[in-house]
């Protein structure tokens, strides 16, 4: 192990039996605790009835498809972002200092800001075209720019 070899990098066995002890005595408990008041609360109650049979979702146009409108909304946050990580890597691939930070973290706000207008964009078209299932689609909108 590293701790036998006296690396610097090495964490503390005390350090990790304490985190250890922290993790089953605070978390794990809490966890019990809740779920125990979880399961003595009444059920929430529905405030609509709703259909057991979903609604048949119309024919989607060829770029409302799944596939396809996740990797088109990931494209315009990729693209927000690639000439500064292209900037980024260069510099470290050059063996080079990179200082500007500041201009990352804009990047940084940009990417959030674009991915979050796109996948309101996209979900709002699917659901336009009356197309429920918009959850996972939505999650992918975002990650795909990935």
């Amino acid at each position: 192990f590293v701790w036998s070899a006296g690396s610097s990098g090495a964490v503390p066995f005390l350090t990790m039996f304490l985190l250890v002890v922290l993790w089953f005595g605070i978390s794990v408990p809490l966890a019990f605790l809740g779920s125990y008041y979880g399961f003595k609360k009444e059920e929430i109650k529905n405030p609509v009835r709703f259909n057991q049979i979903p609604r048949q979702i119309p024919e989607q146009a060829w770029f409302m498809q799944p596939v396809f409108s996740v990797l088109v909304g990931g494209i315009l946050p990729f693209g927000a972002v690639f000439i500064e990580m292209f900037f980024i890597m260069s510099s470290v691939w050059g063996h080079q200092i990179y200082y500007v930070f500041g201009f990352a973290l804009l990047v940084l706000v940009i990417l959030v800001v674009t991915c979050a207008e796109i996948t309101i964009v996209m979900t709002y078209f699917q659901l336009c075209n009356e197309d429920y299932r918009w959850w996972w689609r939505s999650f992918l909108t975002s990650g795909s720019s990935a």
